[in-house]
């Protein structure tokens, strides 16, 4: 199997759906419907549909992932089924016989194979029927249905701001404009029929859900893998969980710190340590010392030197190969039916060992990129193995993805940046250890291009914006935040950027979607990477001064207006408001910030985003309570208004206030931030590994509480 960047030559490219927004299937729990039609979105540079008609008919094939633990048990199933039948079969000779063999056959520890093959070629061993539960969760693919092309019919560009915007089968103009396919731009959407299989329909008995690969053969016989594309599914959408990750900032040199760290300690037993610090403070330049911040005295990271550097360091990969594994425990256990991933998915594009002059000419392959990376994790392909590394699993559960400000970044950056080294738990003086091999360029490390999503774009995901519909009752909206706003340079060189936005056309999906999809009783979730409220920890002190004439007991920090701590207090509501006494929008979206505030409090009960690496939540109620939640009939117009003052905003930890759908809905909405999954805080280096698992029950949000992989993985 070959990947899309080594196929340039051909001429058909499958886009749509994929890996980061798979198109979901239901399927009545006594499988009435065996047989579907599924639309799927190609890019080519053929003209002609009907060319474009010979060149993938009878090549479009559906293989399903099943579990090998599944597998095996069926085997022995089988196996033993088929041993009763043989028994049953025997002569009556046989069996005189058997009686006085002196060798008795032991059939039932001889299994006719030693290993089992699926579809691709891949083997797994045969193991005892007693220790298949000490098995971990593994991919197995399922016998190859095939898939029946009905028709073909060209399709035209478009923009998420045009009514007739389809999530899946509307090509946006950045892929033409930004030239991701490399010259192939005509697009076509092919209706396939294929048919569940008997071995599928065994394994929807145990299982919730099954996914698919589509396999795409080209006229070379060679074979082009979408993976994880299609997902068919019983739940019904009232009862179902999933799980909310955001900054995972995965890249290969995360893999390679640990060693090179560990080198630098034996060579500063071994060496004069104080001339080791001179040659490292000598490599930095004058730009980079600008960006190196020393420490408040009150914002010393909590790790100890003597601290075994396999204890405090942070590895992203890592963090997020063992939340697959947890992933796929849930999923072996019908525990979980998706995963959605709100950007910031790798740290930066390219690859920090290319040489800095080949940088130049590279363009933003999927060989050379940390998206290689991503994909490989994923799907846990092989890949070098280094000290510190945890092994791996793919990943057996569908994902929803969105990318954030960083992975816009092309190029690497220096971990003192900001003391950036404190994220993943490195003392000051080994930091020094990474500069040789991974020094960054201190101009290119804080550029910025759409270019840099090239590969995610072709290998994971071709739509920025998107809008899914599970059930009867449930958006799932994804929505673009952008790359990182120069509008504060500040900001953004401390470490607490704020992201471009959204945009107009943005504006113009969001009233088309209330229009169009949005219903009164629905349940809508915002998904997001850059968040809508981020307020500063302490309010300013012009604020302070004004405020100090109101009151003679000055609350000044934001952990002071908790809501739950004001009630407490017995002091008035109106008190707990943040919006009227902190800058709300610190390090948050930049541009239409109110009409996108303004659809949050009015259509969305929950909006879930990143970016800060904290975990933060907020509560939003229409000012002087006059609730404006209105849906306009689908002639009707509809805008959503920009206003000074969209929202008044309370701030608490509110997924562990309430824990049941009646007081969730009746102090919705929520506006919340999770804490990254690959890097934790400034302050607090062993707060990354942090999820959201979100909970519906019988149509109704239940939950929506943070979780820590230190809870599962001791």
């Amino acid at each position: 199997m070959i990947e899309a960047e080594s196929i340039k030559p051909e001429k058909v490219l499958l886009t749509s759906p994929n890996l980061g927004h798979p198109l979901f299937l239901d399927i009545d729990s006594k499988f009435n419907q065996k047989e579907f039609e599924v639309n799927l979105l190609f890019v080519s540079n053929i003209k002609n549909t009907e060319n474009f008609e010979k060149f993938i008919k009878h090549r479009l094939n559906f293989i399903p992932i099943l579990e090998y633990k599944w597998k095996l048990k069926t085997y022995f199933e089988k196996e033993k089924e088929e041993r009763l039948e043989r028994k049953k079969k025997r002569s009556i000779w046989d069996k005189i016989k058997s009686i006085f063999s002196r060798k008795k056959k032991k059939e039932e520890e001889l299994p006719p194979v030693l290993e089992l093959i699926d579809s691709t070629g891949k083997k797994f061993d045969i193991v005892q029927a007693g220790k298949i539960e000490t098995l971990r969760p593994q991919a197995f693919r399922g016998d190859l249905i095939k898939g029946t092309l009905l028709k073909i019919e060209p399709v035209k560009t478009c923009e998420i701001d045009n009514i007739k915007y389809d999530s899946y089968y509307s090509p946006r103009d950045y892929l033409i404009k930004y030239n991701i396919y490399s010259g192939l731009n005509e697009f076509y959407k092919a209706t396939i029929h294929f048919k569940l299989s008997k071995e599928v329909l065994e394994f929807l008995e145990s299982f919730t859900f099954v996914m698919f690969d589509l396999w795409q053969e080209m006229p070379n016989k060679e074979i082009r893998v979408s993976y994880h594309s299609i997902v068919v599914s019983k739940n019904k959408w009232s009862d179902f969980k999933f799980f909310h990750a955001t900054d995972l900032h995965l890249a290969e040199r995360n893999d390679r710190i640990y060693e090179i760290v560990k080198k630098w300690n034996v060579l500063v037993r071994k060496s004069d340590f104080g001339e080791l610090l001179a040659q490292g403070a000598k490599a930095v330049s004058f730009f980079q010392r600008l960006l190196i911040k020393k420490p408040k005295p009150d914002d010393q990271i909590p790790i100890k030197s003597t601290e075994p550097l396999r204890k405090r360091f942070v590895n992203p990969n890592n963090n997020f190969r063992n939340f697959i594994k947890l992933v796929n425990k849930k999923v072996n256990k019908n525990d979980l039916d998706f995963v959605v991933l709100t950007g910031d998915l790798i740290d930066f594009a390219i690859l920090s060992k290319i040489p800095r002059e080949k940088r130049k000419n590279l363009d933003f392959n999927y060989k050379d990129s940390n998206w290689r990376i991503f994909k490989e994790i994923l799907l846990n392909f092989p890949q070098e193995k280094r000290r510190g590394m945890v092994s791996g699993e793919e990943i057996l559960c569908p994902i929803f993805t969105i990318p954030g400000n960083h992975d816009y970044r092309p190029f690497h950056y220096d971990l003192r940046w900001g003391n950036l080294y404190r994220k993943i738990g490195l003392l000051q003086s080994e930091v020094i250890a990474l500069n040789e091999e991974l020094m960054a360029n201190p101009i290119s490390s804080i550029t910025k291009t759409f270019s840099a999503l090239k590969a995610y774009l072709i290998e994971i995901n071709s739509s920025l914006d998107y809008c899914i519909k599970l059930g009867n009752n449930n958006n799932f909206i994804f929505l673009n935040t952008g790359s990182d706003s120069f509008k504060k340079l500040m900001d953004f060189l401390s470490g607490h950027p704020s992201v471009t936005g959204i945009s107009e056309k943005h504006i113009k999906y969001l009233e088309n979607l209330i229009k169009s999809k949005v219903e009164p009783e629905n349940n809508n979730y915002l998904m997001l990477h850059g968040p809508p409220i981020n307020p500063k920890k302490s309010i300013s002190a012009l604020k302070r001064y004004a405020m100090s004439k109101q009151s003679e007991e000055l609350l000044t920090k934001i952990d002071e207006f908790k809501e739950s701590l004001i009630q407490k207090l017995g002091k008035k509501l109106s008190l707990a408001r943040i919006d009227n006494k902190f800058d709300v929008q610190y390090g948050a979206v930049s541009t239409n910030w109110e009409k996108l505030l303004k659809f949050c409090l009015d259509f969305c009960i929950l909006t879930l985003s990143g970016h800060t690496h904290e975990l933060k939540e907020f509560r939003l109620s229409a000012p002087q309570d006059l609730k404006t939640k209105v849906v306009d009939t689908p002639t009707s117009p509809f805008s959503l208004e920009k206003l000074e003052n969209p929202a008044e905003i309370y701030y608490d930890i509110y997924s562990e206030l309430y824990n049941n759908p009646e007081d969730i809905e009746n102090n919705a909405p929520f506006v919340v931030q999770t804490p990254a999954l690959g890097l934790g805080s400034y302050k607090n280096p062993k707060s990354a590994s942090a999820f959201r698992e979100i909970v519906i029950k019988k149509g109704k949000l239940a939950s929506f509480k943070v979780k820590y992989l230190k809870q599962y993985f001791k």
